[in-house]
């Protein structure tokens, strides 16, 4: 088997330290191919400050059927997209980024659900480029990919000058489990995170 263990601890933690809205541990199971497609990381404590602000905490609910979940994916390049619903309300196609701290949504997505982002919190964001851009802290309700749904994900709203995809699905999503990606038969193996 050529399956390797990786732990993902805080992504960018080395390089922001303090940085509370980077928090993000996962582990990865067993990865079969190659996804590089590292795009955001959030810079500044604000994870504390939207609570305060909208009154709510950031608690994540994660709801699913016990055992393994297997999400079919389209490739784009060497990169998987999954299809996603959006608070039971809007689809979108959601580019899986294992190296992206905050799951991201366009601006157009961010409409779409009725998200105000003027009266969100900005965060500055550091593009894989090197580029740092503002971006607008959001707590989406619920992401439901196929069968799986967690509730309360933190997440960004870029520009759509940013973006030319409906987004990212990165950490604040994926660190509630223990996944694969298998880029090879197109696969997000999902097990829920015993916490």
């Amino acid at each position: 088997m050529r399956f390797y263990r990786v732990v993902m601890i805080c992504i960018m933690s080395a390089a922001l330290t303090g940085c509370s809205v980077a928090r993000g541990t996962a582990k990865a199971v067993g990865t079969a191919g190659k996804i590089t497609f590292a795009t955001v990381k959030t810079v500044g404590k604000v994870a504390g400050k939207t609570a305060q602000l909208t009154g709510r905490g950031i608690k994540t609910v994660v709801n699913m059927a016990s055992g393994k979940q297997i999400v079919k994916c389209s490739k784009l390049g060497n990169s998987l997209i999954v299809n996603t619903l959006i608070n039971k309300q809007v689809k979108a196609n959601l580019i899986v980024d294992t190296g992206c701290t905050e799951t991201q949504i366009s601006e157009g997505v961010a409409r779409g659900l009725g998200i105000d982002t003027n009266s969100c919190p900005t965060v500055q964001c550091q593009l894989a480029d090197g580029r740092t851009v503002a971006g607008k802290e959001v707590n989406i309700k619920e992401i439901r990919l196929g069968r799986v749904r967690v509730k309360n994900v933190r997440a960004i709203v870029l520009g759509t000058d940013q973006m030319d995809h409906s987004g990212l699905l990165g950490m604040s999503f994926l660190e509630n489990f223990i996944f694969k990606v298998d880029s090879e038969k197109q696969e997000l193996v999902l097990q829920k995170r015993i916490r």
